[in-house]
Protein backbone atom coordinates (compact mmCIF):
# COMPACT_ATOMS: atom_id res chain seq x y z
CA UNK A 1 0.00 0.00 0.00
CA UNK A 2 1.56 3.51 -1.20
CA UNK A 3 1.99 6.22 1.38
CA UNK A 4 -0.55 8.30 -0.41
CA UNK A 5 -3.63 6.11 -0.47
CA UNK A 6 -2.51 5.54 3.16
CA UNK A 7 -2.73 8.84 4.06
CA UNK A 8 -6.43 9.40 2.07
CA UNK A 9 -7.86 6.40 4.25
CA UNK A 10 -6.51 7.83 7.29
CA UNK A 11 -8.28 11.59 5.77
CA UNK A 12 -11.33 9.43 5.14
CA UNK A 13 -11.41 7.65 8.48
CA UNK A 14 -10.87 11.11 10.45
CA UNK A 15 -14.19 12.21 8.16
CA UNK A 16 -15.96 9.70 9.50
CA UNK A 17 -15.18 9.91 12.92
CA UNK A 18 -16.02 13.65 12.62
CA UNK A 19 -19.22 12.97 10.63
CA UNK A 20 -20.77 10.48 12.36
CA UNK A 21 -20.82 11.35 16.34
CA UNK A 22 -21.22 15.28 15.19
CA UNK A 23 -24.34 14.06 12.99
CA UNK A 24 -26.18 11.72 15.93
CA UNK A 25 -25.35 14.94 18.45
CA UNK A 26 -26.74 17.48 16.16
CA UNK A 27 -30.08 15.14 15.65
CA UNK A 28 -30.43 14.50 19.29
CA UNK A 29 -30.45 18.49 20.34
CA UNK A 30 -32.91 19.78 17.52
CA UNK A 31 -34.99 17.01 18.63
CA UNK A 32 -34.78 18.26 22.56
CA UNK A 33 -34.65 21.93 21.60
CA UNK A 34 -37.94 21.47 19.96
CA UNK A 35 -39.27 19.52 22.37
CA UNK A 36 -38.55 22.05 24.90
CA UNK A 37 -39.64 24.88 22.54
CA UNK A 38 -42.85 23.16 22.07
CA UNK A 39 -43.27 22.94 26.18
CA UNK A 40 -42.38 26.52 26.53
CA UNK A 41 -45.05 27.45 24.33
CA UNK A 42 -47.82 25.36 25.58
CA UNK A 43 -47.09 26.83 29.05
CA UNK A 44 -47.04 30.08 28.23
CA UNK A 45 -50.67 29.87 26.29
CA UNK A 46 -51.68 28.21 29.23
CA UNK A 47 -50.50 31.07 31.41
CA UNK A 48 -52.25 33.28 29.08
CA UNK A 49 -55.55 31.73 30.11
CA UNK A 50 -55.53 31.74 33.84
CA UNK A 51 -54.38 34.94 33.73
CA UNK A 52 -57.71 36.09 32.21
CA UNK A 53 -59.80 35.01 35.46
CA UNK A 54 -62.25 32.05 34.81
CA UNK A 55 -61.33 29.64 31.88
CA UNK A 56 -63.72 28.19 29.24
CA UNK A 57 -63.74 25.08 27.86
CA UNK A 58 -63.84 26.72 24.45
CA UNK A 59 -60.89 28.58 25.27
CA UNK A 60 -58.85 26.25 26.30
CA UNK A 61 -60.76 24.50 22.55
CA UNK A 62 -59.06 27.04 20.42
CA UNK A 63 -55.64 26.83 21.99
CA UNK A 64 -55.68 22.70 21.02
CA UNK A 65 -56.36 23.55 18.11
CA UNK A 66 -52.74 25.40 17.74
CA UNK A 67 -50.76 22.19 19.31
CA UNK A 68 -52.85 19.28 18.46
CA UNK A 69 -53.83 16.84 21.09
CA UNK A 70 -56.76 17.69 24.36
CA UNK A 71 -57.09 19.81 26.32
CA UNK A 72 -58.62 19.34 29.75
CA UNK A 73 -59.83 21.77 32.63
CA UNK A 74 -59.59 20.04 36.72
CA UNK A 75 -62.61 21.62 39.05
CA UNK A 76 -61.89 22.34 42.38
CA UNK A 77 -64.00 18.96 43.12
CA UNK A 78 -61.81 16.87 41.19
CA UNK A 79 -63.79 16.85 38.20
CA UNK A 80 -62.56 17.06 34.49
CA UNK A 81 -63.75 18.37 31.39
CA UNK A 82 -62.06 17.33 27.79
CA UNK A 83 -62.11 19.60 24.63
CA UNK A 84 -63.34 16.34 22.86
CA UNK A 85 -65.26 13.19 23.71
CA UNK A 86 -61.87 10.63 23.39
CA UNK A 87 -60.47 8.58 25.90
CA UNK A 88 -58.33 9.92 27.73
CA UNK A 89 -56.15 9.32 30.78
CA UNK A 90 -54.12 12.00 32.97
CA UNK A 91 -50.66 10.98 33.85
CA UNK A 92 -49.92 9.84 37.33
CA UNK A 93 -49.31 12.87 39.88
CA UNK A 94 -50.59 15.41 37.53
CA UNK A 95 -53.42 15.83 39.56
CA UNK A 96 -51.76 16.04 42.79
CA UNK A 97 -49.58 18.44 41.72
CA UNK A 98 -51.99 20.66 40.44
CA UNK A 99 -54.02 20.11 44.37
CA UNK A 100 -50.56 21.69 45.65
CA UNK A 101 -50.42 24.75 43.38
CA UNK A 102 -47.77 23.42 41.30
CA UNK A 103 -46.97 22.96 37.46
CA UNK A 104 -46.88 19.94 36.22
CA UNK A 105 -44.88 18.65 32.41
CA UNK A 106 -44.02 15.35 31.43
CA UNK A 107 -43.35 13.10 28.17
CA UNK A 108 -45.46 9.90 28.36
CA UNK A 109 -46.49 7.08 26.19
CA UNK A 110 -44.79 9.44 22.74
CA UNK A 111 -47.00 12.63 24.71
CA UNK A 112 -46.28 16.04 25.94
CA UNK A 113 -48.51 16.85 29.03
CA UNK A 114 -48.60 20.23 30.82
CA UNK A 115 -50.60 21.95 33.51
CA UNK A 116 -51.05 24.72 35.45
CA UNK A 117 -52.62 25.72 38.71
CA UNK A 118 -55.56 28.10 38.64
CA UNK A 119 -58.41 29.14 41.04
CA UNK A 120 -60.63 27.09 40.11
CA UNK A 121 -58.24 23.80 40.62
CA UNK A 122 -56.29 23.60 36.89
CA UNK A 123 -55.92 23.22 33.31
CA UNK A 124 -53.74 21.75 31.15
CA UNK A 125 -52.84 20.20 27.68
CA UNK A 126 -51.59 16.91 25.99
CA UNK A 127 -50.20 16.90 22.22
CA UNK A 128 -48.89 13.97 20.17
CA UNK A 129 -44.96 14.07 19.60
CA UNK A 130 -45.60 11.83 16.31
CA UNK A 131 -43.97 15.36 14.78
CA UNK A 132 -41.35 15.68 17.11
CA UNK A 133 -40.18 12.11 16.89
CA UNK A 134 -39.89 11.79 13.13
CA UNK A 135 -37.94 15.39 13.22
CA UNK A 136 -34.66 12.86 13.71
CA UNK A 137 -35.43 10.65 10.76
CA UNK A 138 -36.15 13.92 8.68
CA UNK A 139 -32.83 15.68 9.93
CA UNK A 140 -30.76 12.48 9.92
CA UNK A 141 -31.90 12.12 5.72
CA UNK A 142 -31.06 15.87 5.48
CA UNK A 143 -27.88 15.51 7.37
CA UNK A 144 -26.84 12.39 4.95
CA UNK A 145 -27.82 13.64 1.77
CA UNK A 146 -26.42 17.55 2.24
CA UNK A 147 -23.86 16.19 4.87
CA UNK A 148 -22.71 13.51 2.54
CA UNK A 149 -21.63 15.64 -0.37
CA UNK A 150 -19.95 17.83 2.05
CA UNK A 151 -17.72 15.31 3.47
CA UNK A 152 -17.26 14.30 -0.19
CA UNK A 153 -16.24 17.82 -0.98
CA UNK A 154 -14.33 17.80 2.13
CA UNK A 155 -12.57 14.44 1.35
CA UNK A 156 -11.91 15.63 -2.55
CA UNK A 157 -10.21 18.56 -1.34
CA UNK A 158 -8.09 16.87 1.19
CA UNK A 159 -7.27 14.58 -1.40
CA UNK A 160 -5.97 16.89 -3.28
CA UNK A 161 -3.93 18.73 -0.87
CA UNK A 162 -2.50 15.37 -0.23
CA UNK A 163 -1.54 14.88 -3.34
CA UNK A 164 0.05 18.20 -4.06
CA UNK A 165 1.94 18.37 -0.74
CA UNK A 166 3.56 15.07 -1.53
CA UNK A 167 4.38 16.27 -5.09
CA UNK A 168 8.22 16.61 -3.65
CA UNK A 169 8.40 13.20 -2.86
CA UNK A 170 7.51 12.04 -6.59
CA UNK A 171 10.11 14.68 -8.10
CA UNK A 172 12.68 12.51 -6.04
CA UNK A 173 11.42 9.40 -6.86
CA UNK A 174 11.11 10.64 -10.55
CA UNK A 175 14.63 12.05 -10.40
CA UNK A 176 16.43 8.48 -8.56
CA UNK A 177 14.19 6.88 -11.86
CA UNK A 178 16.11 8.52 -14.46
CA UNK A 179 19.58 8.71 -12.98
CA UNK A 180 21.96 5.81 -13.80
CA UNK A 181 23.93 3.66 -11.24
CA UNK A 182 27.27 5.98 -11.83
CA UNK A 183 25.26 9.12 -11.65
CA UNK A 184 25.82 9.60 -7.87
CA UNK A 185 25.22 13.38 -7.81
CA UNK A 186 23.36 14.98 -4.69
CA UNK A 187 19.61 15.22 -5.08
CA UNK A 188 18.58 18.40 -5.02
CA UNK A 189 16.66 19.58 -1.38
CA UNK A 190 13.06 19.07 -2.21
CA UNK A 191 9.78 21.84 -1.00
CA UNK A 192 8.61 19.47 1.81
CA UNK A 193 10.24 20.09 4.72
CA UNK A 194 10.06 16.55 5.88
CA UNK A 195 11.52 14.77 3.41
CA UNK A 196 14.71 16.94 3.51
CA UNK A 197 16.32 15.19 6.67
CA UNK A 198 15.66 11.60 4.19
CA UNK A 199 17.02 13.20 1.14
CA UNK A 200 20.47 14.94 3.56
CA UNK A 201 20.94 11.24 4.46
CA UNK A 202 20.54 9.77 1.18
CA UNK A 203 23.30 12.76 -0.33
CA UNK A 204 25.48 11.76 2.11
CA UNK A 205 24.75 7.94 1.56
CA UNK A 206 25.70 8.68 -1.88
CA UNK A 207 28.62 10.78 -1.52
CA UNK A 208 30.20 7.59 0.83
CA UNK A 209 29.88 5.87 -2.27
CA UNK A 210 31.10 7.97 -4.15
CA UNK A 211 33.99 8.24 -2.46
CA UNK A 212 33.89 4.19 -1.99
CA UNK A 213 33.71 3.76 -5.93
CA UNK A 214 36.78 6.59 -6.47
CA UNK A 215 38.75 4.36 -3.61
CA UNK A 216 38.34 1.49 -5.19
CA UNK A 217 39.06 2.72 -9.15
CA UNK A 218 42.38 4.32 -7.50
CA UNK A 219 42.98 0.78 -5.92
CA UNK A 220 42.01 -0.53 -9.20
CA UNK A 221 44.37 1.00 -10.90
CA UNK A 222 47.31 0.94 -8.49
CA UNK A 223 46.46 -3.18 -8.88
CA UNK A 224 47.39 -2.79 -12.56
CA UNK A 225 50.40 -1.31 -11.99
CA UNK A 226 51.49 -3.45 -9.37
CA UNK A 227 50.81 -5.99 -11.33
CA UNK A 228 52.70 -4.60 -13.86
CA UNK A 229 55.21 -3.79 -12.37
CA UNK A 230 55.70 -7.37 -10.46
CA UNK A 231 55.82 -9.19 -13.30
CA UNK A 232 58.13 -6.50 -15.28
CA UNK A 233 60.88 -6.28 -12.52
CA UNK A 234 60.34 -10.81 -12.61
CA UNK A 235 60.89 -10.75 -16.42
CA UNK A 236 63.93 -8.97 -16.21
CA UNK A 237 65.97 -10.90 -13.76
CA UNK A 238 64.27 -14.64 -14.96
CA UNK A 239 66.11 -13.13 -18.37
CA UNK A 240 69.47 -12.49 -17.25
CA UNK A 241 68.99 -15.69 -15.11
CA UNK A 242 67.87 -17.49 -18.43
CA UNK A 243 70.81 -16.24 -19.97
CA UNK A 244 73.23 -16.99 -17.60
CA UNK A 245 72.31 -20.28 -17.53
CA UNK A 246 72.88 -20.72 -21.40
CA UNK A 247 76.31 -20.23 -20.91
CA UNK A 248 77.08 -22.59 -18.43
CA UNK A 249 75.13 -25.22 -20.39
CA UNK A 250 77.74 -24.35 -23.53
CA UNK A 251 80.57 -23.34 -20.73
CA UNK A 252 79.77 -25.37 -17.87
CA UNK A 253 82.15 -23.95 -15.00
CA UNK A 254 81.76 -20.35 -16.31
CA UNK A 255 82.90 -18.05 -13.24
CA UNK A 256 81.36 -14.53 -14.36
CA UNK A 257 77.68 -16.80 -15.70
CA UNK A 258 77.61 -18.72 -12.40
CA UNK A 259 78.12 -15.22 -10.46
CA UNK A 260 75.90 -13.51 -12.70
CA UNK A 261 73.14 -16.20 -12.80
CA UNK A 262 73.83 -15.83 -8.16
CA UNK A 263 73.22 -12.63 -8.41
CA UNK A 264 69.60 -12.50 -10.04
CA UNK A 265 68.59 -15.48 -8.27
CA UNK A 266 69.42 -12.97 -4.86
CA UNK A 267 67.58 -10.08 -6.77
CA UNK A 268 64.50 -12.58 -7.53
CA UNK A 269 64.51 -13.51 -3.95
CA UNK A 270 64.54 -9.78 -2.59
CA UNK A 271 62.00 -8.80 -4.94
CA UNK A 272 59.67 -11.97 -3.66
CA UNK A 273 60.53 -11.42 -0.28
CA UNK A 274 59.51 -7.39 -0.48
CA UNK A 275 56.46 -8.59 -2.44
CA UNK A 276 55.23 -10.89 0.69
CA UNK A 277 56.33 -8.26 3.21
CA UNK A 278 54.37 -5.28 1.26
CA UNK A 279 51.14 -7.73 0.91
CA UNK A 280 51.21 -9.24 4.60
CA UNK A 281 51.25 -5.45 5.66
CA UNK A 282 48.69 -4.44 3.40
CA UNK A 283 46.08 -6.69 4.80
CA UNK A 284 46.84 -6.04 8.62
CA UNK A 285 45.36 -3.58 10.80
CA UNK A 286 46.71 -1.49 13.38
CA UNK A 287 49.62 -3.24 15.73
CA UNK A 288 50.37 -2.75 18.71
CA UNK A 289 52.97 0.51 19.14
CA UNK A 290 54.53 1.36 22.69
CA UNK A 291 56.54 4.79 23.63
CA UNK A 292 59.81 5.12 21.86
CA UNK A 293 62.44 7.72 22.42
CA UNK A 294 62.98 8.34 18.41
CA UNK A 295 66.77 9.88 18.84
CA UNK A 296 67.90 7.03 20.83
CA UNK A 297 66.42 4.75 18.55
CA UNK A 298 68.46 5.92 15.80
CA UNK A 299 71.84 7.01 17.46
CA UNK A 300 72.01 3.26 18.93
CA UNK A 301 71.92 2.35 14.89
CA UNK A 302 75.26 4.62 14.32
CA UNK A 303 72.97 7.12 12.66
CA UNK A 304 73.27 10.63 13.34
CA UNK A 305 70.38 12.71 13.59
CA UNK A 306 69.28 16.41 14.31
CA UNK A 307 66.87 17.07 16.62
CA UNK A 308 64.56 14.59 19.04
CA UNK A 309 61.36 13.48 19.67
CA UNK A 310 59.14 10.61 21.56
CA UNK A 311 56.71 8.51 19.22
CA UNK A 312 53.97 5.60 19.23
CA UNK A 313 55.92 2.57 17.06
CA UNK A 314 56.72 -0.85 17.09
CA UNK A 315 60.74 -1.14 16.86
CA UNK A 316 61.16 -4.07 14.46
CA UNK A 317 58.42 -2.17 11.82
CA UNK A 318 60.35 0.66 12.14
CA UNK A 319 64.14 -1.19 11.62
CA UNK A 320 62.48 -1.96 8.22
CA UNK A 321 61.09 1.14 7.61
CA UNK A 322 64.63 3.43 8.54
CA UNK A 323 66.39 0.91 6.72
CA UNK A 324 64.32 1.62 3.60
CA UNK A 325 64.42 5.04 4.12
CA UNK A 326 68.63 5.23 4.03
CA UNK A 327 68.78 2.74 1.07
CA UNK A 328 66.74 4.67 -1.06
CA UNK A 329 68.58 7.69 -0.08
CA UNK A 330 72.15 5.97 -0.88
CA UNK A 331 70.99 4.29 -3.81
CA UNK A 332 68.57 6.11 -5.83
CA UNK A 333 69.16 9.76 -4.64
CA UNK A 334 72.96 10.59 -4.68
CA UNK A 335 73.58 9.87 -0.86
CA UNK A 336 71.84 10.31 2.38
CA UNK A 337 72.67 13.53 3.97
CA UNK A 338 71.35 13.95 7.22
CA UNK A 339 68.20 12.71 9.48
CA UNK A 340 66.35 15.04 11.08
CA UNK A 341 63.47 14.75 13.39
CA UNK A 342 60.53 17.43 13.83
CA UNK A 343 57.49 17.48 15.74
CA UNK A 344 54.40 18.47 13.97
CA UNK A 345 50.46 17.55 14.22
CA UNK A 346 50.88 15.74 17.10
CA UNK A 347 53.40 13.57 16.49
CA UNK A 348 57.35 13.68 14.76
CA UNK A 349 58.23 13.93 11.53
CA UNK A 350 61.65 11.42 10.55
CA UNK A 351 62.97 13.00 7.68
CA UNK A 352 65.75 11.42 5.86
CA UNK A 353 67.44 14.17 3.05
CA UNK A 354 69.56 13.11 0.26
CA UNK A 355 71.80 15.03 -2.17
CA UNK A 356 70.10 13.75 -5.46
CA UNK A 357 69.02 15.63 -8.12
CA UNK A 358 65.18 15.23 -6.04
CA UNK A 359 62.31 13.51 -7.62
CA UNK A 360 60.89 14.19 -11.30
CA UNK A 361 57.40 15.89 -11.41
CA UNK A 362 55.98 13.00 -12.58
CA UNK A 363 57.07 10.47 -10.09
CA UNK A 364 56.72 12.80 -7.08
CA UNK A 365 53.01 11.69 -6.76
CA UNK A 366 53.33 7.91 -6.56
CA UNK A 367 56.45 7.74 -4.94
CA UNK A 368 55.21 5.33 -2.46
CA UNK A 369 53.74 3.22 -5.05
CA UNK A 370 54.89 -0.32 -5.71
CA UNK A 371 57.54 -0.41 -8.72
CA UNK A 372 57.93 3.32 -8.94
CA UNK A 373 61.55 3.96 -9.22
CA UNK A 374 62.94 7.74 -9.83
CA UNK A 375 66.25 6.47 -11.98
CA UNK A 376 66.97 3.72 -13.93
CA UNK A 377 68.99 1.73 -11.19
CA UNK A 378 68.80 -2.40 -11.01
CA UNK A 379 66.41 -1.57 -7.47
CA UNK A 380 62.86 -3.23 -7.46
CA UNK A 381 61.18 0.16 -6.35
CA UNK A 382 59.25 -1.37 -3.09
CA UNK A 383 61.31 0.39 -0.74
CA UNK A 384 58.87 3.35 -0.55
CA UNK A 385 56.10 1.49 -0.72
CA UNK A 386 57.24 -0.69 2.20
CA UNK A 387 57.89 2.80 4.49
CA UNK A 388 54.43 3.72 3.54
CA UNK A 389 52.65 0.21 4.29
CA UNK A 390 54.65 0.45 8.13
CA UNK A 391 53.26 3.89 8.45
CA UNK A 392 49.89 2.63 7.72
CA UNK A 393 49.79 -0.19 10.08
CA UNK A 394 51.25 2.01 12.89
CA UNK A 395 48.86 4.96 12.61
CA UNK A 396 51.46 6.83 10.83
CA UNK A 397 51.91 8.64 6.95
CA UNK A 398 54.25 9.59 4.70
CA UNK A 399 55.35 12.47 2.16
CA UNK A 400 57.93 13.20 -0.23
CA UNK A 401 59.16 16.61 -1.59
CA UNK A 402 61.94 18.30 -3.28
CA UNK A 403 63.98 20.67 -1.20
CA UNK A 404 64.09 24.24 -2.55
CA UNK A 405 68.17 24.25 -1.62
CA UNK A 406 68.25 21.15 -3.91
CA UNK A 407 67.70 17.34 -3.19
CA UNK A 408 64.58 15.64 -2.14
CA UNK A 409 63.71 14.41 1.53
CA UNK A 410 61.22 11.83 2.16
CA UNK A 411 59.55 11.60 5.54
CA UNK A 412 58.03 9.39 8.13
CA UNK A 413 55.56 10.87 10.58
CA UNK A 414 54.41 8.69 13.47
CA UNK A 415 52.10 9.83 16.43
CA UNK A 416 53.69 11.42 19.53
CA UNK A 417 53.82 8.39 22.85
CA UNK A 418 51.15 9.13 25.26
CA UNK A 419 51.83 10.26 28.72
Amino acid sequence: MTLRLRLLLWLLLALALLWVPLGVLTVRQAQRTVQDTLERAALFRLGFLVSQGRVRIQDLAQVVQEFGGVGFILSAEGRIAYTDLGDYQLPEGLEQALSQGQSFRQIRDNWLWVALPSDEGGLGLGTPLEEVAALPQRLLQIYLGLGGLLALLAFAVGAWGLSRSLRPLDTVSRELARRSAENLEPLPAPKLPEARPAVRAMNTLMGELQTALHRLKVQEQAARRFAYGASHELRNPLTALKGYLEVLQRRPGEPRATEGALREARRMELLLEGLLTLARLEGQGRVPTAPLDLKSFLEQRGLRVEGSGWVEADPRLLSVAVDNLIQNAQKHAGGLEKLVLEAAQGGVWLWACDRGPGFRPEVLPRAFEAFVKSDQSEGVGLGLALVAAIAQVMGGRTQAENRPEGGARVGLWLPGARA
